[in-house]
């Protein structure tokens, strides 16, 4: 059976001291099998990020991930059912500046 790639864009423009998650509902069982998430120059590991489905945390496991300047894409094989939400989840601790965070979530199913 053919298998669908789908891909769930998530952009969360944090306010100084914001915490944000967004989420998405997923209309089909399969997997994710990627996260891509960019911070910006200027971050400097002051915005945490996490993403998950459900009540499930995943990436990472537990705790945030928090960069400067960088877009690592991490590889997965992370379970999800129907109808299930999808969420990133980012908080700002830089007391001084804004920032956008932007995630790319690759979920694979059965078309």
């Amino acid at each position: 059976m053919p298998k669908k790639r789908e891909q769930i864009p998530f952009v969360l423009p944090l306010a100084i001291g914001q915490t944000m998650r967004l989420t998405e509902d997923m209309h089909m069982g399969g997997f994710i099998k990627q996260v891509t998430i960019h911070w910006p120059d200027g971050s400097d590991a002051l915005v945490d990020v996490m993403v998950g489905h459900d009540i499930v945390q995943f990436c990472p496991r537990e705790g945030y991930l928090a960069l400067n300047d960088a877009t690592p894409t991490y590889e997965f094989n992370e379970p999800v059912g129907d109808n299930v939400g999808i969420w990133v989840e980012a908080r700002n601790r830089d007391g001084g500046n804004p920032h956008e965070i932007t995630a790319t979530v690759i979920v694979e199913g059965l078309a």
